[in-house]
């Protein structure tokens, strides 16, 4: 429920966006995600999309402003235009455009070319010129210039560090084991701008038949770090990856090391939710460490 002050607020900072009085005429929750409350606030003109959480979280909201906008830059999948982030009384937001979904439809052309097109974005070193999140979890983005380094100890290590005793030792030794063949497992690449938590739930389809991006964990990365997250709980066309495979081929048996990829989101899983996801951590695990 939105409190009164609170609409009184935004609708002052609309007005003040499209430099007219505007209102409020209604709004509903729009539920899917675990962290925030997000609505659809239907405006005298036009609708938007609002998030809103704890003051606390304003940093986060922050960084997921930059990293939408950074997105934009790119002019390759359509993702919401920023408007505003900011703390008002005890509540942080960010405000956005709305884009309505087209339920039901599948476009896997236009996902694949605009996956390849954003993994062409590169640059010199792995990493972020800042940190940022991954669901509420921090996300180290410290450059590196070599990828296996950088996953091992921006991504496993930091996840295992913050897990402690809730991951048997046993599952610690095996991810020491691991780090000492990583090298031998992972291919070296051009950096690429990564989504970074492309899971089903973090698009969808526009009436245009557009692929729309929305949560994003951005960093450059191994691109096979977006596939491996997209395989991970499914919702994405085979076409998909045919399709992008055509247009920018990937190393040899990238599909072996997808699972090496995704111990990266389950150890996050396990931060944020708990102890079931450990059980396919120790299968990838025992996959790879004889």
């Amino acid at each position: 429920m939105l409190h009164t002050d609170f609409i009184q607020h935004i609708e002052q900072k609309i007005s003040q966006l499209e430099q007219k009085p505007v209102k409020l005429r209604a709004y509903e929750r729009i539920y899917g995600g675990d962290i925030n409350q997000s609505y659809r606030l239907a405006m005298t003109d036009k609708d938007y999309f609002i998030k809103v959480n704890s003051h606390k979280f304003n940093d986060m909201f922050d960084k997921e402003a930059r990293a939408l906008n950074i997105l934009q830059q790119t002019q390759t999948f359509r993702v919401p235009r920023v408007y505003d982030q900011a703390i008002f009384d005890k509540f942080s937001y960010l405000l956005m455009d709305y884009i309505e979904p087209l339920i039901d439809t599948e476009n896997p052309e236009n996902f694949a070319l605009n996956l390849v097109k954003l993994h062409q974005n590169t640059t010199e070193k792995y990493g972020l010129d800042f940190d940022n999140y991954i669901g509420t979890l921090p996300q180290i983005n410290t450059w590196q210039s070599n990828w296996t380094e950088f996953y091992r100890t921006q991504r496993l290590s930091t996840q295992l560090k913050l897990a402690g005793n809730k991951i048997p030792v046993s599952i610690h030794n095996s991810f020491d084991s691991l780090f000492k063949i990583l090298p031998e497992l992972l291919p070296e690449e051009n950096p690429a701008l990564l989504h970074g938590d492309l899971w089903s739930g973090n698009y969808f389809y526009n009436l245009n038949g557009e692929t729309v991006l929305v949560d994003p964990a951005i960093y450059y990365g191994h691109r096979e770090m977006d596939l491996a997250m997209m395989r991970l709980f499914g919702g994405f066309s085979p076409k998909i990856y045919e399709i992008y495979q055509a247009l920018f081929p990937l190393e040899k048996e990238w599909k072996n090391r997808l699972k090496i990829y995704q111990l990266y989101p389950l150890l996050v899983h396990v931060n944020l939710f708990g102890t079931s996801y450990l059980n396919s951590i120790e299968i990838i695990l025992k996959y790879y460490v004889k």
